[in-house]
């Protein structure tokens, strides 16, 4: 890539989440990386650059560049002058397209904080090629929605690989704890892919983004459905997660990638699942049963409506700072690897170990708007002073892909420097 001016332009400075990245950026890396704001509104950005200049006077100077997803010549304009493009303006099926295709086109590698899986789908469909011959790389998903899934499963897959030599057979997270609450933004994207006609396209096939070349090699699996059960690993009543969609369609891409890339993936016959632990039997039922109504609520339009207007916190608004302050989760993912005799080529060393367990922790802040602002700039930041690295580890060239597989152990690395609590062990 031709040198930019910019390494990392953030649109969607002016909403919620994109105001806290923003004041990531700038609390952070007050040296070291050339960045600017953009968005549709001079004023408002305006308005956002003196709370960043309250925490760093140097950006007084920082610049500000006006862009709107429904003018293609500005959005060009503003891709053309940066490395990265890092996006938190959703809804994604609404808004997000025009931006993509504009990175493809001017050659910048983009990243964002989707959780819209039929968005994700679109792209890949429309800009995966294109991407990969300009070797443009593509991440969406790159905030609470996907990373600790991506990365957790990661980590257990390549630590069974390194340490044991061992393929993995399946991987299944729950969360442990968690505390925080939505923004408007965030149920304005939840909404969006109920109403919208793709959105039921594909909608409990958790492969569906799994690169077509590869897809007979993965195993056909349905998303978690809500359903309450004991594990006997994580040791608690399990209960729906209800971000397990999104998530578990994006660690079985990971695995199609890699199948792409060695012919393996994480492993012949590669599982995977999401729940989240309760204290009890009552309390999984209970929640289940509360994720049914609050989903079939959202699915009825007219209670939609009414809720949107009256309930639901609107776009652009959020949890307070001190909300923030106080959210907090903790992630578990285990992973178990193959049997010898099922892993091509291995059986002689593996053979000595059996089916082994590893375990993942993730533990981080408000899980919407502290971390996800931490994963969308330090994977950003892959792009801009990782490249290299990741292109060489993870031998990829371009195209729509994961955060796992466009920044694996890199991001890891990276997160851990920001003491960002990312452990894996024997189980």
């Amino acid at each position: 890539m031709t040198a930019r001016e910019f390494d990392l332009v953030l649109y969607g400075a002016t909403g919620f989440t994109g105001l806290r990245t923003g004041m990531y950026i700038a609390r952070t890396y007050k040296q070291g990386v050339r960045w600017a704001i953009a968005g549709r509104s001079i004023p408002k950005l305006e308005e956002v650059r003196e709370k960043l200049v309250a925490i760093d006077p140097a950006l007084s100077n920082l610049t500000i560049i006006k862009a709107d997803a429904s003018s293609t010549e500005s959005l060009e304009a503003m891709t053309a002058r940066a490395k990265v493009v890092l996006t938190t303006v959703g809804p994604f099926m609404k808004h997000g397209e025009p931006l993509v295709a504009a990175c493809v086109k001017t050659g910048t590698h983009y990243v964002d904080s989707t959780g819209e899986s039929p968005f994700v789908h679109n792209i890949i469909k429309k800009y995966h090629k294109e991407a990969r011959e300009k070797n443009v790389i593509v991440v969406p998903q790159c905030g609470f929605d996907s990373v600790p899934s991506e990365l957790g499963t990661k980590m257990v897959v390549d630590f069974l690989r390194k340490e044991y030599n061992l393929a993995t057979k399946s991987a299944k997270l729950t969360v442990s704890k968690m505390r925080g609450s939505a923004s408007g933004g965030t149920l304005a994207s939840v909404i969006g892919i109920i109403e919208s006609k793709d959105g039921s396209s594909g909608l409990t096939d958790q492969n569906q983004l799994v690169p077509e070349d590869v897809l007979s090699r993965v195993t056909p699996a349905r998303i978690s459905m809500p359903a309450v059960f004991y594990d006997n690993d994580f040791k608690h009543w399990q209960t729906y997660f209800f971000m397990s969609s999104s998530n578990e369609k994006m660690v079985k891409r990971s695995h199609g990638l890699a199948i792409e890339a060695d012919g393996i993936g994480y492993g012949p016959e590669f599982k995977y699942s999401e729940s989240m632990s309760t204290p009890g039997f009552f309390s999984a039922t209970i929640a289940t049963l509360g994720m049914g109504i609050g989903g079939a609520a959202l699915a009825i339009g007219p209670l939609r409506r009414f809720l949107q207007n009256n309930v639901l916190p609107a776009p652009g608004t959020g949890p307070s700072d001190e909300s923030i302050k106080k959210a907090h989760f903790t992630i578990e993912v285990i992973g178990e690897s193959a049997l010898p005799e099922n892993i091509p080529g291995e059986e002689e060393e593996a053979s000595k170990t059996g089916s082994v367990k590893a375990h993942a922790v993730i533990k981080g802040g408000d899980p919407g708007y502290g971390e996800t602002c931490r994963y969308l700039v330090e994977g950003a930041l892959c792009l801009v002073q990782n490249e290299d690295r990741i292109r060489n580890e993870n031998k990829i060239s371009g195209g729509v892909l994961t955060p796992a597989f466009a920044f694996g152990q890199v991001l890891v690395d990276r997160l851990r420097n920001q003491n960002v609590h990312l452990t894996v062990s024997k189980l």
